[in-house]
C-alpha cells in the first residue's frame, strides 16, 4: 500500500487498492482490467519489437555508413540515431532476459547487473532523442542563417547586384529543393517521435503530481510505456524504407542476393519494354 510511504500528494488520491470504493471507480477498475488482460502478451510482443529493432537498426547502420550515403549530413545523424537506437534494442535484449531467466534482485549480481543495463537503455534512448531534436533544430535554423548571410553579402556589394542575386537565386532553388526532399522525411520521424514519447512525458508528470496513486496504479500501465519505448527504435528503419528510394536501392544491392535482383530486373524489363514499344509507335 502507498499509504504506509508518507508520499507527497497533489492531486486527489485514488481509493487504496482492494477497496470497494478502488473495484467500483471507472479509472481503477479500468487500470486494473486493461493490465490483467495485456500482462499475459506483453513478454511476447515486447520481445518480438526488441528483436525486431535490433535487426533493423544493424541494417540501417550497414547501409547509411557506406560512402555513398555519408554525403548526407541528415544521413550521417540517421547513422547516429540509428546506433543508439540499436544500444538501446540490445540493453533490451538484455533486460529481457535477466527478467525472464535470472532470479531479478534476490542476489547482488544480478541486481547491479538489472540497473547496469536500466542505465545503459535510459542513456541510449535519451541520446537517440536529443539527437532527432538536433536534427529538426538545424534544419529550420540553417536556413534562416544562410538567408541572414546571403543578405549581408548583396548589401555590402550593390554594385554586382544583378549578377549576383541571379547565382544567389540559383543555389538557393538547389538548397530548397535539397530541403524539401529531407523535410518530408525529418516530418514523419518527428510526429512518430511526438507520438511515441507524449504519453510517457505525461505519464511521467502525472506520477510526480500523484505519487500514491502512481504505487498503487499508474505503475502498472509502465508495461505500455516500456513498448512505445521500443517501437520507436524501430520507425526509423520503416520510414526509410518507404520515403527514400536511394536507401531502398542500395540496402537491395548490399541484401539481397544476385541471382533475386537479376530475375526481379529481367522480369521487370518484360513488362516495360513493350509498353515503351507502344508509345513510341503511337508517336
Amino acid at each position: 500500500m502507498a499509504s504506509q510511504y508518507h508520499c507527497t500528494q497533489f492531486l486527489n488520491q485514488f481509493p487504496e487498492p482492494g477497496t470497494e470504493e478502488s473495484i467500483n471507480g471507472f479509472i481503477t477498475s479500468s487500470i486494473g482490467a486493461v493490465v490483467s488482460v495485456y500482462r499475459p502478451y506483453h513478454y511476447y510482443l515486447l520481445t518480438s519489437v526488441v528483436l525486431f529493432a535490433f535487426f533493423a537498426n544493424i541494417l540501417i547502420v550497414t547501409v547509411l555508413s557506406n560512402k555513398e550515403m555519408r554525403s548526407s549530413g541528415i544521413n550521417v545523424t540517421m547513422m547516429l540515431i540509428a546506433v543508439c537506437d540499436l544500444g538501446c534494442a540490445s540493453s533490451g535484449l538484455c533486460q529481457q532476459f535477466l527478467r525472464r531467466y535470472s532470479d531479478l534482485y534476490s542476489s547482488y549480481q544480478t541486481a547491479y547487473a538489472q540497473i547496469i543495463v536500466d542505465y545503459f537503455q535510459v542513456a541510449f534512448h535519451a541520446a537517440s532523442l536529443y539527437l532527432a531534436a538536433g536534427l529538426a533544430f538545424c534544419r529550420v535554423i540553417l536556413p534562416c542563417i544562410v538567408m541572414m548571410i546571403l543578405s549581408i553579402l548583396i548589401l555590402l556589394q550593390i554594385k554586382e547586384a544583378q549578377k549576383k542575386s541571379n547565382s544567389i537565386a540559383h543555389n538557393q532553388r538547389n538548397k530548397d529543393a535539397q530541403i524539401d526532399r529531407s523535410s518530408r522525411f525529418i516530418q514523419f520521424l518527428l510526429v512518430v517521435f511526438v507520438v511515441t514519447e507524449f504519453p510517457q512525458g505525461f505519464f511521467s508528470i502525472l506520477g510526480g503530481l500523484s505519487i500514491n496513486d502512481y504505487i498503487n496504479y499508474y505503475q502498472h500501465l509502465s508495461i505500455f510505456m516500456n513498448l512505445l519505448a521500443f517501437f520507436n527504435t524501430t520507425t526509423s528503419f520503416i520510414i526509410y524504407s518507404a520515403l527514400s528510394s536511394k536507401f531502398r536501392q542500395l540496402f537491395w544491392r548490399l541484401f539481397i542476393p544476385r541471382f533475386i535482383s537479376n530475375r526481379f530486373t529481367r522480369n521487370r524489363a518484360v513488362v516495360v519494354m513493350p509498353s515503351t514499344v507502344l508509345s513510341s509507335n503511337a508517336v
